[in-house]
C-alpha cells in the first residue's frame, strides 16, 4: 500500500470526526452529564460501534454501502438524540484546582504526548500495510467488501471449492479466519468508503486515535475517584508507554487493542457504575461487551465476563458466595498449572480431557503444560510491558496491607484478575500452549487485560489517597 493513492481527504476527515461526535452524544444520552475526557474517550469506541452496526444493518437490508448516505444517516440519528434529550448541560464543567503545581507536573505529559503522537503519526503515514495479521486475516476481507459494496461472504476453504462457479464467495489462506468476527473489517472499510479508495495509509488513523481516546478515558476516571492530576497524568504515561500497546498502534490491522481497550473501558464503565450508583453506566459496560465479541473470538469470553460482572453489580449475591466460587477456581488454576511442571501427568491428562466449544470458538484440547516459567519471564524479564506488572504487583500489595480486603472490593480488580486468569487457562491449560513458547500469541493476548489492569493499578491508589473524597472533579 502506498501513501501516493488519491484520496478524497475531506470525506476521510468527517468519517474519522462524525463517529466520534456521535459516540460522544450517545454516551451522553445514556449516562447523563460526564467530564468531558469520559465523553471523548468512550465517545470513540462507541462511535465505532455505530458505524458497525450501522453498515450490517445497511447490508442487510440490502442496499449498497456507500460512504455519503451512511454518514448522513448517522448524522441523522445523532441530531435526532439530541432533539429527544435537549441536554441543558453536555458535560461537567472541569474543577480547577487553581495550584500551579498541577499545571507543571502536566507540562511533561503533554510533551510526552506530542513526541509520542508524532512519533507513531509518522511510522502509521510512512508504513504500508505490514503486519502478518492484518494483510492475512483482516484487510482482505475489507478490501473485497469495498470493491463489492457489500459484505460478500468469506467461507472455510473446502466451501469455497465445492460451491458453483458463479457464487460470490472468498476464502482466506488462514481458514479460521472465515470465522472470525466482522468488527475490526468493517472498522477498516468505512474509512475506505470514506477515502474512495483501499490503498492508503490514512486509512488506518484509527489504529493511532485509540490509545489517545483510551487515555482520555482512563484520565477521566481516575480523576472521577479523586485522584490528583499528578497521579492521573502518571497513569496515561503507565498505558501509553507500553511496547505492545505502541507496536499494535504503529503497526495498524491488528485487532488486539481494540479488544483490549473495549474491555478495559468496560470495566471502567462497570466501576463507575459500582461508585456512582448510576445504572447507565452498565448500559455503556454492555455496548462495550458487544464490541468485545464484534473485535476477536476471543472476545466473546470477554464480552461474557463484563455482562457476569454487571449481573453481579445488580443481583449483589452474598460476598462468601463469590469468594468461595472465586477461590475454588482459582485453586482449580493453580492445580493445573502446578500439574503442567509435571510431563507425566500432565499427559494422561492430554490424552483423556477434551472441551468442545459452540459456535467459531475452538475445540480445546486440555493439557496442562509448564507455562509458569514462561509467564514469569514474559510479566518480569522480557521488554513488552515496561514496569507495569511491576506497578501493579505494588498497588496491590499495599491496598491489602493498608485497606486490607477493602481494597478487593472494587468491581474492576476481580474482572481484571478473572480476566487475566482465563488466558493462564487457555495457554497453560490447553493445546494452546504451543502459541505461548515462541513469546508472541501469548504476549499479545496479554494485551487484552493491560489496560484495565493500568485502571486497576491507579484505581487502588486512589482508595488510599484519602479517606473523605473532596468535590467531584472531571
Amino acid at each position: 500500500m502506498t501513501i501516493a493513492a488519491e484520496i478524497t481527504p475531506i470525506a476521510l476527515a468527517i468519517a474519522l470526526i462524525l463517529p466520534w461526535l456521535s459516540g460522544a452524544i450517545a454516551v451522553r444520552a445514556l449516562v447523563g452529564p460526564a467530564p468531558i475526557s469520559l465523553l471523548l474517550g468512550h465517545g470513540f469506541m462507541l462511535g465505532q460501534l455505530l458505524i458497525v452496526l450501522l453498515l450490517l444493518a445497511w447490508d442487510f437490508a440490502g442496499l449498497h454501502l456507500a460512504f455519503t448516505p451512511i454518514a448522513l444517516t448517522l448524522a441523522a440519528l445523532s441530531g435526532g438524540v439530541l432533539l429527544l434529550y435537549k441536554p441543558q448541560v453536555i458535560w461537567q464543567k472541569p474543577h480547577c484546582s487553581g495550584r500551579w503545581s498541577d499545571i507543571l507536573w502536566l507540562l511533561p505529559l503533554i510533551v510526552f504526548l506530542g513526541e509520542r503522537g508524532f512519533t507513531l503519526t509518522e511510522e502509521l503515514v510512512l508504513r504500508p500495510l505490514f503486519a502478518w495479521d492484518a494483510w492475512m486475516n483482516w484487510a482482505p476481507r475489507s478490501v473485497v467488501w469495498f470493491h463489492h459494496e457489500a459484505l460478500t461472504p468469506f467461507v472455510l476453504p473446502e466451501q469455497w471449492l465445492a460451491a458453483p462457479s458463479e457464487s460470490v464467495a472468498y476464502t482466506l489462506g488462514n481458514p479460521r479466519a472465515n470465522l472470525y468476527p466482522p468488527g475490526v473489517p468493517l472498522l477498516l472499510l468505512w474509512p475506505m468508503l470514506a477515502a474512495g479508495t483501499h490503498d492508503h495509509t490514512l486509512l488506518y488513523l484509527p489504529w493511532l486515535l485509540l490509545p489517545f481516546a483510551a487515555s482520555a478515558a482512563l484520565w477521566g476516571h481516575l480523576r472521577q475517584q479523586h485522584l490528583p492530576a499528578p497521579i492521573c497524568a502518571l497513569a496515561v504515561f503507565a498505558f501509553l508507554s507500553q511496547p505492545l500497546v505502541n507496536t499494535h498502534t504503529a503497526l495498524p490491522g491488528y485487532a488486539d487493542l481494540w479488544l483490549a481497550v473495549a474491555f478495559g473501558l468496560g470495566g471502567m464503565a462497570l466501576a463507575q457504575w459500582q461508585a456512582s450508583g448510576n445504572g447507565r453506566w452498565g448500559l455503556l459496560a454492555g455496548a462495550l461487551a458487544l464490541c468485545c465479541a464484534l473485535f476477536k473470538v476471543p472476545g466473546i469470553g470477554f464480552a461474557l465476563l463484563l455482562v457476569a460482572a454487571g449481573g453481579l453489580l445488580v443481583l449483589r449475591p452474598p460476598a462468601r458466595w463469590l469468594i468461595y466460587a472465586g477461590g475454588a477456581a482459582f485453586t482449580l488454576l493453580i492445580g493445573g498449572l502446578l500439574l503442567g511442571l509435571h510431563p507425566h501427568s500432565a499427559q494422561f491428562a492430554a490424552n483423556h480431557l477434551v472441551l468442545n466449544l459452540p459456535g467459531p470458538l475452538p475445540t480445546l484440547r486440555l493439557a496442562p503444560a509448564p507455562l509458569l516459567p514462561l509467564l514469569w519471564d514474559s510479566l518480569f524479564v522480557f521488554a513488552n510491558w515496561h514496569l507495569f506488572w511491576l506497578l501493579l504487583a505494588a498497588c496491590l500489595s499495599t491496598g491489602l496491607v493498608l485497606r486490607g480486603v477493602e481494597s478487593l472490593q472494587h468491581v474492576a480488580l476481580p474482572v481484571f484478575i478473572t480476566g487475566f486468569c482465563l488466558l493462564l487457562a487457555l495457554f497453560g491449560l490447553t493445546h494452546y500452549f504451543a502459541q505461548a513458547v515462541n513469546g508472541v500469541t501469548f504476549d499479545r493476548t496479554l494485551l487484552y487485560v493491560v489496560p484495565l489492569g493500568v485502571y486497576v493499578a491507579f484505581a487502588q491508589l486512589a482508595l488510599l489517597w484519602q479517606s473523605e473524597p473532596p468535590a467531584e472533579t472531571p
